[in-house]
């Protein structure tokens, strides 16, 4: 049963506030990337429009060779990861393998490390010649007489990005933990084998679920940033959004072509998630009905020791051996250098005395719960208006709210500078402020924050509010003793996963920050480049080890209040 129409007082003017409010956080810094790559000039400049961006990008031959290495290298990522993926929740979802909840847990715990430290401490481990592997390599096998591997390749790049696999797999996991078990007996029961129940029945019951999170990675992994600059840059190996940093930050500057490299990058990227809407649009695959489910728990025997030991060799490989090797990274006198007496606490000492760590620290930590707080009453009321009422508009809403997706950080960073620093609004004033790296953030974390709030809405019963109008309860009642209450727990998945996307993004952060308000991840970055590369780490354990705190910080309140899951 639908809604019935609410009557909101001057309901038109309120869609017209959230439409306009849209267009300007989220169409205006698009439409001026559009716009910058016809401007012969950087956004400060007086130049001319013309075509000088679009004929010096495609008439270079690089642009053609950045291009051919982010397609390719993104779909061996996206291929592996996926791969990843589904092992993953095909052992914790349809498995008895031992321990399957905490293994579930550390691959969460994946995703929530941000990405500049997990890099640093992988050049610390595969370095050529002094990574920690290395030199452990040649000191075990003393006929390895050079470095056997080299983490700043096109494979370390790929290795590097296994993190994406912790994303997927939570996509992928609710799929595998929902699929009805009857399906799969009935197909049994009617004599098909288990290939054909597995091609026939099971994969097309999947396969929507894996489809979006390969493409949703695709996604993520035509924006990746970090792994390409610290791992590619010194290889000469560039991706667009190196490419895009390099043309736009070293001398001499050349923002026509980053600007047309930008706007042809943000179109492939629009048509990727225009695939995904269409993927899923107006398709049903019901698995769970009325009349019961059961999941099917696939029993391995003494195989399932090896799944476990598979699963925690993952684990201990990719999350907790960067980790380990974060924290001892701090400690180091030459960074990456393990031989004779390598430790010292002087990092530490020059980070915890350096007034700039202090303030990065406070500015991400301001930073991140003004977004988080500010970012959850936006998505609330946003998706509130698309799902639970019947306003002319809302579907605008709904398609406005999905748009950040399918921009990378650089780029919106890129969109941020002009639209609101070289654009038609007197909005210069904000560049260098901390308010314009909330505002860009805001719109960073639209599309996860509202997709959270969509699946709340969808699953309250519309009787809680229609008994309140009935006994006489206004809307803004209503909403205020009905709604808010029940969408609580949302609203806290809501306000940490914000926070965490805040306090470890890079690319959205670089382009916008001013003396005084550097956060944690471009002062890290900062330190990185001028070879103070021990304090860089000692940042990246104090930013890791805050987002990790919100992290388990999730998992409390999760378990206390059962919050749904994103």
């Amino acid at each position: 049963m639908e809604l019935p129409h609410l009557r909101l007082t001057k309901s038109n003017l309120l869609m017209a506030v959230l439409v306009i409010m849209l267009a300007l956080l989220v169409i205006y810094p698009m439409a001026m990337i559009i716009f910058g790559s016809f401007k012969e000039g950087g956004p400060l400049t007086s130049a001319p429009l013309g075509f000088k961006g679009w004929i010096t990008a495609f008439t270079n031959p690089d642009s053609y060779k950045t291009l051919w290495t982010t397609i390719w290298l993104t779909a061996v990522k996206a291929v592996l990861n996926l791969a990843i993926a589904i092992s993953l929740a095909w052992v914790v979802a349809r498995t008895d393998t031992p321990g399957r909840r905490w293994l579930e847990l550390l691959i969460w715990l994946l995703m929530f490390i941000p990405t500049q430290p997990l890099v640093m401490s992988w050049v610390l481990l595969g370095a050529a010649p002094s990574g920690l592997i290395n030199v452990a390599l040649m000191k075990i096998f003393p006929f390895i007489t050079t470095s056997p591997i080299d983490i700043r390749s096109y494979v370390g790049i790929i290795w590097v990005s296994l993190q994406m696999s912790a994303a997927m797999f939570m996509l992928i996991t609710p799929a595998f933990k929902g699929m009805d078990a009857s399906l799969e007996e009935s197909s049994a029961m009617c004599g098909a084998g288990r290939w054909t129940t597995i091609t026939r029945v099971t994969i097309p019951l999947l396969l929507p679920a894996i489809l979006a999170g390969f493409l949703t990675g695709v996604i993520k992994l035509l924006a990746s940033f970090e792994p390409e600059l610290f791992l590619g840059l010194e290889k000469g190996i560039y991706v667009y959004t190196t490419k895009v940093w390099y043309l736009t930050t070293q001398a001499p500057t050349d923002y026509p072509q980053a600007m047309a490299l930008s706007a042809v990058f943000m179109v492939i990227i629009f048509l990727l998630l225009m695939m995904q809407w269409r993927m899923v649009e107006g398709k049903q695959f019901t698995t769970i009905t009325g009349r019961g489910f059961r999941v099917h728990v696939t029993q391995l025997g003494k195989w399932k020791w090896v799944t476990f030991g598979v699963v925690l060799g993952f684990i201990i490989i990719v999350v907790l051996l960067p980790l380990a090797v974060l924290i001892m990274g701090s400690f180091m006198k030459i960074f990456g250098l393990f031989v004779g007496d390598p430790w010292t606490t002087a990092p530490w000492i020059h980070v915890l005395t350096d007034g700039r760590v202090w303030l990065s620290l406070r500015n991400t930590i301001l930073v991140g719960t003004a977004t988080a707080t500010v970012g959850t009453i936006i998505y609330a009321v946003l998706m509130y208006t698309v799902v639970r009422t019947r306003l002319r508009g809302r579907k605008i809403v709904d398609m406005l709210s999905w748009l950040p997706w399918g921009v990378p950080g650089l780029v919106l960073g890129l969109g941020f500078i002009w639209a609101y620093v070289g654009g038609f609004l007197p909005t210069r004033f904000l560049y260098g402020t901390l308010w314009i790296l909330i505002i860009a953030f805001l719109v960073r974390s639209m599309p996860m924050g509202c997709r959270v709030m969509t699946g709340t809405m969808h699953q309250l019963a519309n009787e809680l509010e229609e008994s309140s109008r009935v006994l006489g309860g206004s809307w803004l009642y209503t909403f205020r003793r009905i709604m808010i209450p029940l969408i609580i727990p949302s609203a806290i998945t809501v306000w940490i996963l914000t926070f965490m996307i805040t306090a470890g993004d890079l690319t959205t952060a670089i382009l916008l920050i001013g003396p005084g308000t550097e956060v944690l991840p471009v002062l890290m970055f900062e330190y990185y480049t001028v070879w103070a590369r021990t304090e860089a780490v000692a940042i990246g354990v104090i930013n890791t080890f805050l987002i990790l705190g919100i992290a388990v910080l999730f998992q409390f309140l999760g378990s206390k209040l059962e919050l749904p899951s994103s």
